[in-house]
């Protein structure tokens, strides 16, 4: 245990949260724009939970625009009678961090996820598994997104 947190320590490592106050204040920030489509109100909810988790009233300095693609679809497994029984889901959004004060484009970039369902005789079940699905890649892409927006803060020090 020692030893791995003294290699982490020479190569440079530094925690996320090290300067927690600060970093908070500065993602506090952030206005996330409405987020249309179907996973939009969640996804926003996400951002909002990791960019201001303690819901710190400040003045809004910045612009996050998220832009949820519609999900596309596969057949991934075919069955003998010609049914498929594995569908994958992919999902994308991209996204843009903005500057309020000279609209300047900090971030602009773009996040995919994508995953499998099973596709049974029972449609109330197959639709259960997509939903679940797409509740989970939007948890994924959230997380990416918020994770980006953290870092740029934290490297760029704004």
């Amino acid at each position: 245990m020692f030893w791995g947190l003294f290699l982490l320590s020479g190569c440079g490592f530094q925690p996320l949260y090290t300067q927690k106050e600060t970093l908070i204040n500065q993602t506090a920030a952030v206005q996330i724009n409405p987020i249309a489509g179907n996973g939009g109100y969640q996804m926003g909810l996400i951002l909002k939970d990791k960019l201001n988790p303690d819901d710190i009233q400040v003045s809004k300095k910045y612009k996050l625009t998220v832009v949820l693609q519609q999900p596309k679809y596969a057949n991934q497994s075919i069955r003998s009678d010609n049914f498929a029984s594995l569908e994958s889901m992919m999902l994308s959004a991209d996204y843009q961090l903005t500057d309020l004060s000279n609209q300047k484009t900090l971030i602009s970039s773009s996040v995919n996820s994508n995953g499998l369902f099973n596709l049974i005789k029972d449609p109330y079940a197959t639709v259960v598994a997509q939903d679940k699905l797409y509740d989970n890649l939007i948890q994924l892409m959230g997380n990416d997104i918020a994770m980006h927006v953290l870092s740029y803060f934290k490297e760029e020090k704004p």
